[in-house]
């Protein structure tokens, strides 16, 4: 595999963040309103997340590999959950600094425009703000 070189990436190296680097909860409550829509406060509030429900089980792997292979690209890494075979979720935040930071709003921005996922059609329905990253 190729070795992505750093100016490759969008998202800042982690080592070089530190607790200045940190969000105000209302400046990343002002982004998820605006422009990532699907992402949630986690509710420990040092996380943002985005959940649903896959069609199929292969339909949840697929997602996951995708943000993984984005992950990498980034350097960036999200913790990742698969539940009950098609339940996913992603949760992003800066782990070297427990919270969030603009590598974290870039990384969901990346996932959001960059996959596009089968969701299950009933979770759609209940979800329409979801279409726009639906196959």
């Amino acid at each position: 595999a190729k070795e992505i070189q750093s100016k490759d990436r969008n998202c800042v190296p982690c080592e070089s963040l530190d607790n200045s680097t940190l969000l105000k909860q209302n400046d990343v409550k002002d982004v998820l309103s605006i422009k990532l829509l699907m992402w949630t406060i986690h509710p420990d509030q040092n996380k943002i997340s985005r959940k649903f429900t896959a069609k199929t089980f292969q339909c949840a792997i697929d997602f996951l590999n995708a943000v993984g292979n984005i992950a990498e690209r980034e350097g960036h890494h999200p913790d990742l959950h698969l539940t009950s075979y098609r339940d996913v979720e992603v949760t992003l935040y800066t782990h070297s600094i427990g919270g969030l930071t603009k590598n974290d709003l870039k990384l969901a921005e990346m996932i959001d425009t960059e996959i596009k996922v089968c969701y299950s059609p009933k979770w759609l329905k209940e979800h329409p703000e979801a279409t726009v990253t639906s196959m």
